[in-house]
């Protein structure tokens, strides 16, 4: 899990400063890739908290992630975006997200809807940057779409209610980014023994989805300001990988979830342009 923070204005850092300092703070949920090694120039320089989080994802480990943040900033920053290790979050016209959360001061919080990417036909794993592998989408309306995830004032900000909403004081609404409140909703949520027949019914089903226990009152798709890239399964041998672990195996077993996130029917390869940035920033 990944939680994105940028500090509280001060005299000495007012609130209209062009490029406010971030911090990112991750909770390790079990990795065997040796992130202390890998983060280790970004934990020196202060840009990074790296915390252990051994706690069973599906006893709501993101959940409890998120609460433990929210509770370490209140009071020392303006905005807390909670995502996860496959989310990209950008702005898809402007280089930085202060300029553009400006324009939400006066909310509790704001949700991010996703834009999922599926395989791009890569069947084998790479080390090559994600950004630069996979570049075709689902169609920017596909039902899975309307997840979102939430940037939230951490001084008005409760509580999360789960990993994409959060609760806010005295009955406060988030809002989308077209300034729409957003309050939550349950869904009827398939069985997950039903789950395989969407490949079956596909077209007859596409206006549900199996996945989502909860939605939001806001109906329409909008990404221009504020969007989230989703890579939920890479490659197929990446997506295997994840899917043979421990909680993969809780997680996905007898779920085809693979076929249903492959999705490749838009070419948008929006984030390539931060691909010289990247490499530069990670060259030995």
């Amino acid at each position: 899990m990944v939680v994105v923070g940028c500090p509280r204005a001060t005299a000495a850092a007012p609130a209209r400063s062009p490029l406010p300092r971030r911090v990112i703070a991750l909770f390790d949920n079990s990795s065997t890739d040796g992130p202390e090694t890998v983060l280790a120039p970004y934990v020196a320089r202060g840009d990074v908290t790296l915390r252990p989080w051994p706690q069973p994802f599906y006893l709501g480990a993101a959940r409890m992630a998120y609460a433990a943040c929210l509770e370490q900033v209140r009071g020392q920053f303006r905005w807390l975006a909670c995502t996860d290790l496959d989310e990209f979050l950008f702005s898809p016209y402007a280089d930085t997200l202060p300029p553009v959360l400006r324009e939400y001061e006066e909310f509790p919080g704001v949700v991010v809807r996703w834009q999922v990417y599926g395989s791009s036909g890569h069947e084998r794993a790479s080390t090559e940057p994600v950004i630069a592998r996979f570049r075709h989408r689902a169609p920017t309306d596909w039902i899975r779409n309307r997840r979102v995830k939430s940037i939230v004032d951490p001084t008005r900000a409760l509580r999360p209610l789960n990993c994409h909403h959060f609760a806010y004081r005295d009955g406060a609404l988030a809002v989308d980014e077209l300034k729409q409140p957003v309050a939550v909703t349950p869904r009827p949520r398939f069985k997950k023994s039903l789950r395989p027949l969407y490949r079956l019914l596909g077209p007859a089903l596409r206006r549900f989805d199996p996945y989502a226990g909860t939605d939001i009152t806001s109906t329409t798709i909008s990404v221009h300001r504020l969007r989230i890239n989703h890579y939920p399964i890479k490659s197929r041998e990446e997506f295997a990988r994840k899917a043979q672990l421990k909680e993969g195996k809780k997680r996905y077993d007898g779920v085809d979830y693979f076929a249903y996130h492959d999705r490749n029917d838009v070419f948008d390869p929006i984030l390539t342009r931060y691909l010289s940035k990247l490499r530069a920033d990670v060259a030995p």
